[in-house]
């Protein structure tokens, strides 16, 4: 697939502000539980956007989708403060894992996988879910290492939020120029 490191920093956008719940979700739940209530979200979210995705690609021009761009920019610009939904009260294991992530990341996730989901191919999609559900395991597993590390901890509470926010800018950058629609708009002067 030609666009990996967009993938995944897409991944890793969208995802950073939950890498700090996973590490209170691990001190609450089993890794096993936690594990299969993140993959089993993320794909819910996956599969919601990319039939999105889908039917806006196939009803409108692919340069108009670029304007798709502007909401991870805005995202961006604006900024997230969803470290504070670490409510735990819910049912124990997997739905709990799937419902935390929902409200930290659901509605992020459909607004960022949307706009890429729609410029691409059903084959990109399949390689991008599998390449998701990858990265999920391997940042779960990540998860469980910084748990022990003190500091690394405290600097991704600090800094997650604004790491966070330059990937969603250059996400919906890169929406735009995929898109074509920087090349229509610079077109018509």
């Amino acid at each position: 697939m030609e666009n990996l490191p967009l993938i995944t920093m897409l991944f890793i956008g969208v995802n950073l502000d939950f890498f700090v719940v996973l590490l209170f979700l691990l001190q609450k739940f089993s890794f096993k539980n936690t594990l299969f209530g993140y993959e089993l979200g993320m794909i819910i979210i996956f599969i919601i956007s990319a039939l999105l995705g889908q039917f806006i690609q196939n009803i409108i021009p692919e340069w108009s989708i670029g304007l798709l761009g502007l909401i991870p920019i805005y995202m961006g610009i604006k900024g997230e403060n969803n470290e504070d939904n670490k409510n735990t009260n819910s049912k124990k294991g997997i739905l709990a894992v799937i419902l935390i992530y929902f409200a930290s990341c659901g509605s992020d996730n459909l607004s960022v996988y949307i706009p890429v989901l729609a410029t691409m191919n059903l084959n990109n999609i399949l390689i991008t879910i599998v390449y998701f559900i990858i990265l999920t395991f391997i940042s779960l597993v990540l998860a469980t290492y910084v748990c022990k590390i003190p500091i690394i901890h405290k600097i991704f509470e600090k800094w997650g939020g604004p790491i966070s926010q330059i990937i969603y800018i250059l996400i919906g950058i890169f929406v735009m120029l995929e898109t074509g629609l920087i090349q229509k708009i610079i077109s018509l002067f």
